[in-house]
């Protein structure tokens, strides 16, 4: 069974969750009523992902005194999946999952990760190099939709689940690959088919033989037993997974100085919470949960990977350039990544979890 986020654990995540770390509490000094926000998504309880956000809930009401209590409504029952930007917007709640991959449009550089390889493969150091480049490229989109940007957490990469062995390029060939977002063109570089799947019926799809494989993460290959239907896993990191969160702007306008500061602040210790418990925790103890389901677990060589990679490398050159012309930074943003990526390599996920707490980015919401 995958850890619970509020279980005794000995990383930074955990003790952040404890109030273990002195340096992440932040200091309140506002006197009145308590204020109440809810905070909805659609994600159900048999996720990992929930008490992720239960345990980062109840550290941020007991952070702040009692005087800013966050309540949780979840699994749908007030916002679903594709009800985000427009319930925060209305204030159905205050604080919401607003997914931008579920978005069609105004949302094109907040979409990079859908991009095949372009994040860095270490979780750790991708939640930290996407803290750094919202306020740049992310956060003004957000604003463009009348919301404020909370987070962009990143919980995990698509990996493949299939019915037959993939260990090389030659073996994508006619596969039908079921998957909950992603470029039909991605697909097709491959030689295999995307068939945009919900992410909720992927598992009947498979069954019923509509689909030969899942590009998808690891946790939700568990969560949805995937492992019961295909018994071959291949590492791909292909694009990553996110979970997006907005704010509404008059809530959060509204709120007292200090009170601002700390929401803001509890904004970057959530995300990269997420990416421990769901990106990182949950993918190693995925493995074990492969291994006794029988899923052989398939690594590509360093140089078939390779080929994999060059087969749709002109993509990303392709969404590059097709920014620019809109007039959106695309190759900076693909620079910076790079760059970042490069920087922060070196450090192990407490201290990058760490420098969330002594360094947080400026620029989230406001400035």
């Amino acid at each position: 069974m995958l850890a619970a986020a509020g279980a005794a654990r000995a990383d930074a995540t955990g003790d952040w969750m404890q109030h273990k770390i002195p340096e992440a509490e932040p200091n309140i000094t506002y006197e009145g009523e308590p204020i109440v926000w809810k905070f909805a998504h659609p994600v159900p309880p048999a996720s990992v992902v929930p008490p992720v956000w239960q345990g980062a809930l109840k550290w941020f009401g007991e952070a702040t005194d009692g005087k800013f209590v966050i309540e949780e409504f979840g699994a749908g029952t007030l916002l679903g999946t594709k009800d985000g930007f427009k319930g925060v917007r209305s204030r159905i709640a205050e604080y919401a999952t607003c997914y931008v991959a579920q978005e069609g449009r105004g949302f094109e550089l907040s979409k990079v990760w859908q991009q095949p390889f372009v994040a860095p493969t270490n979780m750790a150091v991708l939640s930290r190099v996407t803290a750094e480049l919202a306020p740049k490229y992310f956060k003004p989109e957000f604003e463009q939709q009348e919301v404020y940007f909370g987070y962009q957490a990143i919980t995990s990469a698509y990996d493949l689940m299939s019915k037959k062995p993939v260990r090389r390029l030659e073996d994508f060939k006619g596969l039908k690959i079921g998957i909950p977002s992603g470029d039909p063109e991605v697909g097709a570089a491959l030689g295999a088919v995307f068939v945009q799947i919900p992410f909720p019926d992927l598992y009947v799809s498979m069954q019923q033989g509509m689909i030969d494989a899942i590009a998808w993460t690891n946790s939700a290959f568990i969560a949805y037993k995937i492992p019961e239907l295909a018994k071959y896993h291949t590492t791909l990191n292909l694009t990553v997974a996110t979970i997006d969160a907005c704010v509404n702007r008059d809530a959060f306008d509204a709120l007292p100085p200090d009170m601002q500061e700390a929401f803001v602040r509890f904004q970057q210790l959530v995300s990269p919470a997420l990416t421990q418990v769901v990106g990182i925790n949950a993918v190693n103890e995925a493995k074990a949960a492969y291994a006794a389901a029988g899923v052989e677990t398939i690594v590509m060589e360093p140089a078939e990977m390779e080929r994999v990679r060059k087969a749709v490398e002109p993509l990303v050159e392709k969404w590059a350039a097709e920014q620019e012309a809109a007039g959106r930074p695309a190759h900076d943003l693909l620079a910076d990544i790079r760059r970042l990526e490069e920087k922060y390599a070196g450090m192990s996920d407490d201290e990058l979890f760490m420098l969330a707490v002594t360094a947080p980015v400026p620029g989230f919401i406001g400035d």
